[in-house]
């Protein structure tokens, strides 16, 4: 049963532990899997129940892969087998370099710790590990003095899918981050560097300058909007079951009306809460439409979604997680000290906070009270505009919280660069959606040092991040 776990976890890394557990146990109990070759027989129809139509389709092309991928990708190490390799080439796709062909990762090097923890499926320590790196890098260099991250990649990539229980960067949840590997590239990589420090002969590019010149520097006059970043319902293709673009856009035009007269009074009411959902794929159309709209454009078009209720209920159409939920569950076991990111705080009123306090562009909280633990009432500005006002208070700072995190996938936004990490840690830590890329994608950043504007170094996940994650994981597991 462990392998065809595996299997799946491979196929969909995505996918969370409990949902994982449901569709493993669903295959062998309900309809006779016994071995990874009955996986090929599987159709998609079997598990559209439990699945999305996309991750069906993934997993359906993963099982009838080639036999001997899926179990290559999936095969346990017996004891005592740690030092055996098979050719990581075959295991990524073309482009690597030809070395790649014939290299092997020399695990007989290894210090015997390490491999002890690589035979019983456990996570080596720290020191263990950073040896292991400089001992592949080593290797890696006697084929290529300066391995590009192709190559760190093809080799990270291997080392996890043969050993997922010892290097795959996951939550204590076994939710996999990201591609699972992400921080094991990134020290292969960063150890190439300091081997290559000062030997220019060994470098592939030339420096990049790190500063703009003053007239370089980018303006910012609205929000940055980016596309379906870990959504599983970003833009649906089909209306509900009788609907037009007609229905629906008259039933948006009867929410504006009810709106109009009776206010937030008529959330809780029936008439309202069953047309939101049903104009759903009509929002997201708005929403996602190119160029976008500004957030005034959909408060007038769509009242109702600018209230904390309809937009943490859209939040969980959107990505599949109850955010509330999760982070109330979270936070109280995780994050008390999060709290410390959050004690600027002011006293004021709508009109005041949009007048007095040169609000920015991204979605901001503001603290209606003496302090963030004590306040009751709170406010969420998007593009300087207050959009949700203390008229329908949020009874906490979770949920305050929940609706900030949430208004920066329901409206598209990126991660400004000053709250990106905090923003991605909550967001991969506490929320638990894991794809592969980051929601920041600024190319520029005010320096701390100098306060120019520099480029900032662009990666396809933020290493601050993955690396407190696993470090924080491994500091859990060895004090339980």
């Amino acid at each position: 049963m462990d392998t065809i776990l595996n299997i799946i976890q491979t196929a969909l890394p995505q996918l969370e532990r409990e949902k994982l557990e449901t569709v493993v146990d669903e295959l062998v109990s309900n309809m006779g899997v016994e071995e990874p070759n009955d996986l090929q027989f599987i159709k998609e129809e079997d598990l559209k129940h439990l699945l999305t139509p996309i991750q069906c389709r993934k997993i359906i092309h993963y099982f009838r892969m080639d036999s001997n991928r899926v179990q290559s990708a999936t095969s346990s190490p017996e004891p005592g087998t740690s030092t055996s390799m098979c050719p990581i080439q075959s295991m990524i796709s073309c482009g690597n370099s030809s070395w790649l062909d014939r290299f092997e990762v020399p695990w007989n090097k290894m210090r015997t710790t390490l491999r002890r923890a690589i035979d019983a499926c456990k996570r080596p320590e720290p020191e263990d590990r950073r040896h292991m790196v400089r001992v592949i890098v080593d290797s890696m260099r006697e084929q290529s003095m300066n391995p590009t991250r192709k190559d760190c990649t093809a080799v990270a990539k291997y080392i996890t899918q043969k050993y997922p229980n010892s290097f795959l960067d996951k939550t204590e949840e076994g939710d996999i981050i990201g591609c699972g590997y992400f921080s094991l590239l990134n020290q292969l990589k960063t150890r190439i560097e300091y081997a290559n420090r000062g030997n220019t002969l060994s470098r592939l590019r030339k420096p990049k300058c790190s500063q703009t010149s003053d007239n370089q520097e980018p303006s910012a006059s609205k929000c940055a909007r980016i596309d379906s970043y870990g959504c599983i319902n970003w833009q649906p293709q089909e209306y509900p079951e009788g609907e037009t673009s007609v229905t629906l856009e008259e039933k948006r035009r009867e929410m504006v009306d009810i709106y109009s007269r009776e206010g937030l009074r008529a959330i809780e009411r029936v008439r309202v809460q069953e047309p939101v959902k049903i104009t759903y794929t009509k929002l997201r159309e708005d929403i996602n439409a190119d160029p976008p709209p500004g957030i005034v454009d959909i408060s007038q078009r769509w009242p109702f979604l600018l209230t904390w209720k309809f937009l943490l209920s859209h939040f969980t159409t959107l990505t599949g997680v109850d955010l509330h939920t999760r982070l109330n569950a979270d936070l109280d076991k995780k994050g008390k000290r999060l709290l410390e990111y959050f004690r600027g705080q002011v006293t004021v009123t709508p009109a005041d906070a949009a007048a007095q306090l040169s609000l920015p562009v991204t979605p901001r909280l503001i603290v209606l009270g003496d302090t963030v633990l004590s306040a009751k009432n709170w406010m969420l500005s998007i593009e300087g505009q207050v959009v949700i006002p203390h008229l329908s208070p949020m009874p906490d700072f979770i949920t305050a919280l929940a609706v900030l995190f949430a208004s920066f996938y329901v409206f598209n936004i990126e991660y400004q660069v000053e709250a990106a990490t905090t923003l991605e840690f909550v967001q991969r830590y506490f929320v638990r959606i894991n794809p592969d890329s980051s929601k920041c994608t600024a190319k520029f950043k005010k320096s701390g040092k100098t306060g120019r504007t520099v480029k900032r170094k662009t990666s396809d996940m933020n290493p601050c991040v993955i690396s407190f994650i696993r470090d924080f994981t491994e500091f859990d597991w060895k004090n339980n």
